[in-house]
């Protein structure tokens, strides 16, 4: 196993860590400071799993399946519980799931219909996980609201724009519209 896929699956793991600290940090307000630095440490993996990939040439289908699944689940788990602790709306978390439902439904139909598993992560889709990552720090990190508020509809906007690019691809690939 490569490194870099080592390094996802830390990410993975840590996931179920943050989420018991952040639940638990009300509690015993020393685990706030556990939380923030084991949430920027798997945000951090993320970096170095890409550079583990592209510096040491490891670059695997294991790897370009297991990146992204690693920031969704990251992700999703951070977003339930900025949902569950009232610092976003639903309709937020709602917004962000919905975009990767269709990206992995989409996934599978293209799959079912032309036997082709290709994975290829877009611009758009990038900067979506990208400011998705920067509000959920924002919003963990006692920073002042206006950042947080003005990251968060950045952050949807992105992920709506990108929703949109990945069905316009993705329907091109069905030769549903003109190429």
């Amino acid at each position: 196993m490569t490194l870099a896929n080592r390094i996802t699956i830390l990410r993975i793991v840590l996931i179920p860590i943050f989420v018991v600290l952040y639940l638990q940090k009300s509690k015993f307000p020393v685990l706030e400071n556990w939380t923030l630095a084991v949430f920027s440490f798997a945000i951090l993996t993320d970096w170095l799993d890409g550079i583990a990939a592209r510096t040491k040439k490891q670059k695997t289908q294991l790897g370009s399946f297991l990146d992204p699944l690693a920031d969704k689940l990251l992700l999703t788990a951070t977003f339930i519980l900025l949902v569950y602790s009232g610092k976003i709306d639903l309709w937020v978390f709602v917004t962000i799931f919905s975009r990767d439902l269709l990206i992995v439904l989409g996934w599978v139909i293209i799959y079912i219909l032309t036997s082709s598993s290709e994975i290829a992560p877009r611009m758009l889709g990038k900067i979506s996980t990208g400011l998705q990552m920067v509000s959920s720090i924002m919003l963990l990190f006692p920073l002042p609201e206006q950042f947080a508020s003005w990251t968060v509809r950045a952050m949807v906007s992105f992920t709506v724009i990108s929703a949109i690019d990945y069905i316009w691809v993705g329907s091109k690939r069905l030769d549903l519209i003109p190429k």
